[in-house]
């Protein structure tokens, strides 16, 4: 198996310059309102693939 070489700057960059182009112009509201709708749909891609959490006692 060949592993996959990944240039985690570059696609850092690349996320980063896309939003920046999605928010330009954006109030401070929108922008909170767009990272966290990403967050939120994150969590809920994540959670199927996450291991069930025991619950803490008292």
């Amino acid at each position: 198996m060949k592993a996959t070489r990944l240039h985690a700057v570059d696609l850092v960059r690349r996320i980063r310059d896309r939003h920046a182009r999605r928010l330009a112009g954006k109030t401070p509201a929108e922008i909170i309102a767009f990272y966290r709708a990403a967050g939120e749909a994150a969590i809920q891609e994540a959670q199927p693939y996450s291991k069930p959490h025991r619950q803490r006692a008292g």
